[in-house]
């Protein structure tokens, strides 16, 4: 059979064997692409593949080879926003980690966070982000590793022995080649959690996993959707003409115009003794991404107990003082909302400290964003009394 067809049989056993695996593999289209550095790929609703490898692969381990591709599209690392600042080899690897932490493969060798020198049960996209400072972005492999330990499913030259000897991660070209097609696309990420939450039959998934997969159908912070929840503060002010875009009326003929978000919401960044000098970093890698959303400025608090500081910024910045470091207290920043008039608020914070106290005829909407999904799964309950919550794309 040619590579093809041996796909698509494995996918005919899947009806009824794996209907989660079988279910997310219909919404892609298999498609040979030669050019490829890795023996599959997924991302754009395609998982392609190059026929020289799966024509070297045993049936049994092209099959675990989908199964772990199959994987990855259901957590929604190929259509979820990419980790800030991290290359599209630390990403590949990064996700690849998660997998080989929860997938049992027999016939192939899947990288674990062990190979790393990591720590076992972290997010993708921690992985990525840590990853990315061993290897850099132009980095030829893993820091640290010999050949014998850079193995990922995510790419490499085939073994003429066996598919357990199967080098998936041997250069940053197919590790990079690899994630070349994952993009943000929220239709997708909304298709695949409806065949998660719908999903009865799990087949040969291990509970673990399937608990993983369904705890990443919770929603991420994405600009777009906070500006939606605070539609009510965003004032469309800022018009500005221009020759670039057409008159809807009259065309070229006369100036179009464009407008940028201005809004009146206030980002509170935990700087309490609990969150790491890391979880800061990624908390304000949170606050910079804005910008790229048209927001022309943004208010930004830390606090520890009380509020040590309050700025306006209107571009990304890098170099951030940290102030406070002491216990915490969710009140002060809330009151100071509260006071100043604002519309909405985003709370960073890793959870741990009392609910707060409101203050009476309180207006000003909450979007709790919490460090990861165990302090999700520790706060979210309190939370939710007092705004929605989410949890942060490292």
């Amino acid at each position: 059979m040619t590579p093809k067809e041996r796909i698509s049989s494995i996918l005919e056993r899947w009806f009824i064997t794996e209907p989660a695996l079988f279910q997310v593999m219909c919404t892609h289209q298999a498609k040979a692409n030669t050019a490829i550095a890795c023996p599959l790929r997924s991302g754009q609703r395609r998982l392609e593949f190059n026929p020289a490898f799966i024509e070297q692969m045993t049936d049994r381990g092209l099959e675990e080879a989908m199964k772990a591709e199959a994987v990855r599209i259901l957590l929604k690392h190929p259509y979820e926003r990419k980790p800030e600042g991290c290359s599209l080899q630390a990403i590949s690897i990064g996700s690849t980690l998660v997998i080989g932490d929860n997938y049992p493969a027999t016939s192939l060798r899947v990288s674990a966070p062990k190979d790393y020198d990591l720590p076992s049960g972290r997010e993708y996209e921690w992985y990525a982000m840590t990853l990315q400072d061993k290897i850099g972005a132009e980095a030829g492999g893993a820091s640290g590793q010999d050949e014998g330990n850079a193995d990922s499913t995510s790419s490499g030259n085939p073994s003429s022995d066996k598919d357990k000897d199967y080098r998936f991660s041997e250069s940053a070209e197919s590790d990079s080649d690899h994630a070349a097609l994952w993009e943000e696309d929220e239709l997708t990420v909304q298709m695949i959690n409806g065949i998660i939450r719908n999903c009865n039959s799990w087949g040969s998934v291990p509970g673990n996993l399937v608990e993983l997969i369904k705890a990443s159908t919770v929603s991420k912070i994405n600009w777009r959707n906070i500006l939606g929840g605070f539609r009510s503060s965003i004032l469309s002010s800022k018009r500005r003409l221009t020759r670039m875009r057409p008159n809807r009326r009259t065309g070229f003929q006369n100036m179009g115009s464009t407008r940028r978000f201005t809004t009146k919401i206030l980002v509170a960044v935990d700087v309490s003794g609990s969150v790491t000098s890391g979880t800061l970093s990624r908390f304000y890698g949170i606050v910079n991404s804005a910008f790229r959303y048209g927001i022309e400025r943004i208010d930004v608090l830390q606090f520890d107990y009380g509020v040590r500081g309050v700025v306006s910024i209107e571009r990304a910045i890098k170099d951030i003082p940290v102030l406070g470091r002491g216990g915490t207290s969710f009140t002060e920043p809330i009151r100071y909302a509260h006071d100043k008039g604002y519309d909405g608020m985003l709370i960073l914070t890793d959870g741990y400290a009392p609910p707060p106290s409101v203050p009476d005829g309180m207006t000003c909407k909450i979007m709790w964003v919490c460090e990861d999904r165990e302090s999700y799964e520790t706060h979210h309950s309190w939370m939710e009394k007092y705004g929605r919550v989410c949890t942060m794309p490292l």
